[in-house]
């Protein structure tokens, strides 16, 4: 076994912080403007946040016909109350290793009915979606997402998409004006990732994989360059719906 002599280590020990470093320098962004159905909110830059040691927060309510819930991090409520579609905006969470608890509405007493342990990283955005699982309507899955918020080039739009409707159907999303599906075979559970696009409008269709057939329609969609935009698939078969949250990032100062 080879042992590192102290030149060879503080190299290493040198290179992995200006590895770290140009890995904070690529989540850099200014202020954040995000909008949903019915409001708009902004977040501070990542500038502010690491200052704090603080990641930016956010929570999606995929969970269709229950009771608002409440995500608890670590030992506090850190949301409340969050109604069905409902997305909420950032907040500030202290960047460390917590344990995310979801529970049904202000019932902070009970036993959860989902956790996830995550990791989070000074300065990060983070947006956790509180979705069905196929064990049984007792039962949910937290599914937490780095954000990797951007600026955008005003020429390109970044279009990601979750599907949190169990029951092992695929599906693909189509806008209607583009020539190829934005995203193909997206699976319960699953974020299709970030994806570029020209700007484009039209109706905004997800079918079943590989098919024809229309589950859910979002009318008017208009995919603005310089903007990111989040659509999560929720509901049950039958009756489906699309969340959308339009995110605006600034460049860092």
């Amino acid at each position: 076994m080879k042992v590192l002599g102290r030149t060879s280590a503080g190299m290493l020990a040198a290179a992995a912080l200006v590895l770290t470093a140009g890995c904070n320098k690529g989540r850099e962004t200014g202020e954040v403007t995000s909008k949903t159905s019915d409001q708009t909110t902004t977040t501070p830059s990542t500038a502010t946040a690491e200052k704090h040691d603080l990641a930016m927060v956010r929570v999606v309510n995929a969970l269709a016909g229950g009771a608002p819930i409440d995500i608890s991090a670590g030992d506090s409520l850190a949301f409340g109350g969050i109604k069905y579609k409902d997305a909420t905006p950032y907040r500030e969470i202290a960047d460390n290793m917590f344990n995310f608890k979801l529970r049904a509405g202000a019932a902070n007493g009970t036993k959860p009915v989902a956790e996830n342990r995550e990791n989070l990283h000074d300065g990060g955005h983070y947006t956790i979606v509180a979705m069905p699982d196929q064990g049984g309507p007792d039962k949910a899955n937290l599914r937490v997402l780095d954000d990797e918020l951007k600026p955008v080039a005003p020429e390109h739009a970044r279009v990601r998409f979750i599907n949190a409707v169990p029951g092992g159907r695929d599906v693909d999303v189509i806008l209607k004006s583009l020539s190829e599906p934005l995203f193909k075979g997206v699976n319960f559970k699953s974020e299709a990732g970030w994806k570029e696009v020209d700007p484009a409008s039209g109706t905004l269709e997800v079918r079943p994989d590989g098919k024809e057939t229309v589950i859910t329609t979002v009318r008017d969609v208009k995919l603005e360059g310089g903007k990111s935009y989040t659509f999560v698939l929720s509901g049950r078969t039958g009756k489906y719906d699309v969340i959308k949250i339009v995110d605006d990032v600034s460049e860092a100062k």
